[in-house]
């Protein structure tokens, strides 16, 4: 459990009201606008052309709101916390990595493009983790996470209006016009979204269904807010299917069977969702398995294959340098000069001088074991705090228990989607993701400092 250092207070109340603190409203603001930057990343590029990108502004913003609130907060949380410890060796040994001595430059060989390594450590690892440190300190009242549960859910509504649009006779309508005129030809009849990528799309749109849910099966909710999140909810449904990417369906597919299984009071709306899914998926098996993405297919042999050569590329390079790694950033240099077949039988260009498709794997090959060992440790222990909060938070609030599951959807959802890609280069989804369980975190220390107190 992560350690806490609460200062005394004057007097105990319980979590979530009024207390001798500042109110979060700048950090609540300031990160919205970070997610918001985030989310608008690539049309806003393409748009305005700035000396530097305007969610790293956002970011630094944040971070200056975050200090002075920290500053002038007397009941708060101290202390970083056992995971915050284990993040922040893992950024330290991405640090080392980046400043270290590495046999290949961080390139794309085949395209002669250069990998800048601040950026990837800063969008790939500090501003999650950033997030989480975030969500645990500031999002300390009922208020603050219920506009961050609305703001995924306003992001989530226009992925998905994206996402559906193209195939429903729309597409003239949809802003940015790259989201229709998809150019890769493996996406083509894939819901790509904002973010040009079907895989993140995916993730959003999975992690935005599990917040509908959330605030759909609270009866206590205000009946507009409900029938909103229906509609919000049904849609992301729709647009995750629309990607057509076996990971985010994957993702989905975790919200369902962890809802089913821990959603106290609401289990039986994931059990009929979920078993609507199944028997769809019954009823089109042979169209589901087939190779034709745009008829909702899954199967690919070259996928497959490029996703086998990786694997086989990356254990190579781990026995070669097991401890260090080849370096951060250098794994397509890997998978350009050292590219590796996983049998003869497979078609040995598949794969060549991509980056990884296996989160842990390319992590692995670039930081070695102890950089992998450093990652997983902070999932470990997010994974296990939340298994604690799960038990130390009331069971209906909506910080307490239905916080924790929409968490650990979350949670599930990004490590699905790491089977399949490399999420260092996942900004905005990684972020929000880590951003929702430091909020959750953060209650469940609060709560176990509130009963301590009270002892």
């Amino acid at each position: 459990m992560s350690a806490v250092d609460l200062r005394p207070a004057a007097t105990t109340t319980p979590v979530g009201d009024d207390r001798d603190s500042a109110p979060p409203t700048v950090v609540v603001v300031a990160t919205v606008a970070l997610l918001v930057a985030m989310f608008l990343r690539i049309p806003v590029k393409a748009l305005v052309s700035l000396p530097v990108e305007l969610f790293l502004i956002a970011f630094v913003a944040l971070g200056i709101a975050l200090v002075l609130w920290l500053d002038c907060t007397r009941d708060r949380l101290r202390g970083i916390g056992v995971i915050g410890w284990a993040m922040t060796a893992y950024v330290a040994w991405n640090v080392y990595s980046m400043l270290a001595p590495h046999r290949y430059p961080a390139t794309d060989v085949l395209l002669g493009a250069e990998l800048s390594i601040p950026r990837l450590i800063v969008i790939g690892v500090m501003i999650p983790f950033s997030a989480y440190v975030v969500g645990r300190y500031a999002f300390d009242r009922v208020s603050a996470v219920r506009a961050l549960l609305w703001t995924v859910l306003a992001l989530t509504a226009y992925s998905a209006a994206v996402s559906i649009m193209p195939f429903t006779g729309l597409a003239d309508w949809v802003w940015p016009r790259y989201v229709v005129v998809v150019e890769r030809p493996g996406w083509a009849g894939r819901a790509v979204g904002i973010f040009n990528q079907p895989v993140i799309n995916g993730m959003v749109l999975a992690l935005g269904f599990a917040t509908a849910m959330l605030v759909l099966t609270r009866r206590s909710e205000p009946r507009w807010q409900r029938v909103l999140a229906l509609v919000i909810g049904v849609a992301a449904g729709v647009g995750l299917y629309e990607t057509r990417t076996r990971a985010a369906w994957l993702g989905g597919l975790a919200v369902l069977v962890i809802g089913a299984l821990l959603a106290k009071g609401s289990r039986h709306w994931y059990v009929t969702v979920l078993g609507a899914l199944t028997a769809f998926v019954a009823v089109n098996w042979s169209t589901f398995t087939s190779a034709d993405r745009e008829a909702g297919g899954v199967g690919s042999q070259a996928e497959v294959e490029s996703r086998l050569n990786d694997i086989q590329t990356a254990l190579w390079a781990f026995v070669r340098k097991p401890l260090e790694g080849w370096g951060i950033g250098r794994f397509q240099a890997v998978n350009s000069y050292h590219h590796q077949q996983w049998t003869p039988d497979t078609v040995w260009s598949a794969g060549l001088g991509e980056v990884s498709h296996e989160n842990e794997l390319a992590i692995l090959a670039e930081l070695g074991v102890i950089g992998l060992i450093a990652y997983l440790g902070v999932l470990a222990l997010v994974a296990r705090r939340l298994w604690r909060a799960y038990g130390e938070l009331p069971d209906h609030d909506v910080c307490g228990k239905p916080l924790v599951i929409l968490s650990a959807m979350a949670l599930a959802i990004m490590v699905l989607a790491g089977m399949t890609v490399d999420l260092r280069y996942f900004d905005f989804s990684t972020t929000i993701i880590f951003l929702i369980v430091g909020v959750t975190v953060g209650w469940a220390d609060r709560a176990v400092s509130s009963h301590r107190e009270r002892r």
